[in-house]
């Protein structure tokens, strides 16, 4: 007979002959820490990007609000992270799944104008190649 020993945690393993962990916690360890490494820097991404969306839902509770850029900033928010964009005659709505913001100065104060994604906004037809970024001189 063969002894058996766990991929993660090296214990010798009990039960059934195709066994290769002792418990779930050493399967996900294993699976964990032998992920290619394009697969982590993908999960670090889209947790930051679900962070952005946790923050933007939590001051848009009724579909649209402005709040402070230096605010939001603080609780973490990564700006250079967003799942789309929404080019409009005001601006360019920057989202993250069903929230986005416009950049806004109002008196001098950097604003996001939160929104909670609308029908209309599913209708766009975006060109990539027509789109065109005006970048500002930072002050």
């Amino acid at each position: 007979m063969n002894i058996r020993f766990c991929l993660a945690c090296e214990k010798e393993l009990k039960g059934r002959s195709d066994k290769k962990f002792c418990d779930t916690q050493c399967r996900s360890i294993y699976h964990n820490t032998n992920r290619p490494t394009h697969e982590l820097s993908i999960r670090r991404i889209n947790s930051k990007l679900r962070r952005n969306r946790s923050l933007l839902a939590h001051f848009c509770p009724s579909g649209k609000s402005i709040v402070e850029k230096e605010v939001i900033a603080k609780l973490g928010y990564r700006f250079e992270l967003f799942t789309h964009i929404f080019p409009f005659n005001s601006g360019t709505y920057f989202f993250c799944y069903e929230y986005g913001y416009l950049p806004i100065n109002e008196k001098g104060t950097e604003k996001m104008l939160i929104v909670h994604k609308q029908k209309y906004m599913e209708k766009l037809s975006f060109y990539p190649w027509d789109f065109k970024i005006i970048k500002h001189d930072s002050k």
